[in-house]
């Protein structure tokens, strides 16, 4: 039976228009902070990074670290 782990960071910003951009980002490192996530969030938005549909990012709105558990199951 194959047990799959899968650790992702995915941070929900505000854009330009108000409307909301999603990133994700896979295999985030052991031990991140909140402070750490915050700080890397502000640096995107700062850079003006990414602009999706044209529009700057505004703030960051949220975020979440989800942390996933995948068990295949045994059918013979």
């Amino acid at each position: 039976m194959a047990v799959e782990q899968k650790k992702e960071l995915v941070m929900y910003f505000e854009r330009t228009d108000g409307k909301e951009f999603r990133m994700t980002i896979p295999h985030y490192k052991e031990g991140l902070t909140d402070e750490e996530v915050k700080t890397g969030a502000d640096g995107i938005v700062t850079d003006n990074i990414f602009k999706p549909e044209g529009f700057p990012l505004a703030k960051l709105s949220g975020a979440k670290r989800v942390d996933t558990t995948t068990t295949d199951v045994a059918v013979e």
